[in-house]
């Protein structure tokens, strides 16, 4: 063998390897728990220390309809650390397997958890996907494109979420507010959504399912460092939930990164009139004035 064909060799062994090396990365979450990042193969959550809860789940659910209409393909922003992603992606991937999906188009990715890097992968695979709740089944056509997707859990069942869905009909995910959110980013300006915030509040308020729905769309804006986005959402869900100090520690928080110490301030004492020994609010003030 000559060495042109020997340095070939190993550069397709390399590039093998370390394409093997980015499947199945694991970590320790909060020094003592196993997590996955990055792409995984559905082989590894039947393994330790995932199968106990990932087998029970599966074994658990029941499906109810094994004729569907099935995309070509589906992609999965799940989190191992994450109860709502334990329990609905083993009930998922049955009612694929039993539907005759071709498991090869599928295709799982898990997300980290902790502020630094909120739902995101080591790959940020997530990015200008939308991912703001775990677990998201995508699913794709035969050109890639998106043709709708489930966030979280079902709103009535996977079977019939996902008929909907592939018969183009009208579907809403769990989180209205925050899709609607994102409909309108992709074609306003920040400025210009400021100038309708008061119709949007009164828009929104018979329509978000709990002061939680925007405070994690506003993280997952943040910790990409969308932060004009990120300050929006905030105050919006401030306005939503004004008797909630979560809305005003979250925004707070923000302003001081974002060095508006000032708005911080005004903000930490509006949280305060809600609560007045509330620490991080506390915190948040004391660190101010020790500036």
């Amino acid at each position: 063998m000559n060495v042109r064909n020997i340095c070939l060799l190993i550069l397709v062994f390399a590039v093998n390897f370390s394409f093997a090396q980015l499947l199945n990365r694991s970590f320790e979450y909060k020094g003592r728990e196993l997590m996955l990042l990055g792409e995984i193969t559905l082989e590894r959550l039947s393994e330790e220390p995932f199968q106990d809860w990932y087998t029970k789940n599966y074994d658990d659910y029941q499906v109810s309809e094994t004729s569907l209409t099935m995309p070509d393909s589906v992609t999965i922003f799940m989190g191992t650390w994450c109860g709502d992603s334990r329990r609905e992606v083993p009930s998922f991937v049955k009612m694929l397997e039993e539907n005759n999906f071709n498991l090869s188009k599928l295709r799982i990715i898990c997300l980290n958890t902790g502020f630094q890097n909120y739902k995101q992968a080591p790959e940020r695979e997530e990015r200008g996907v939308n991912i703001h709740r775990v677990p998201t089944f995508i699913f794709h056509d035969s050109t890639s494109n998106e043709i709708g997707r489930i966030v979280e859990s079902p709103v009535v069942s996977f079977e019939q979420d996902l008929q909907s869905v592939m018969n183009g009909e009208p579907y809403e995910t769990s989180y209205p507010v925050v899709n609607d959110l994102i409909r309108r980013f992709k074609n306003q300006s920040v400025s210009e959504l400021r100038n309708e915030i008061k119709s949007l509040e009164e828009e929104y308020s018979a329509k978000t399912v709990g002061e939680k729905e925007l405070n994690t769309y506003g993280y997952v804006l943040w910790t990409s460092f969308q932060l004009e986005k990120a300050d929006f959402v905030f105050e919006l869900n401030s306005r939503l939930y004004p008797e909630s100090v979560r809305c005003y520690q979250t925004l707070a928080s923000l302003k001081v990164g974002m060095d508006k110490k000032k708005e911080a301030m005004r903000l930490i004492k509006k949280g305060l009139t809600v609560n007045p020994s509330d620490k991080r609010l506390l915190e948040l003030k004391e660190s101010l004035l020790d500036d």
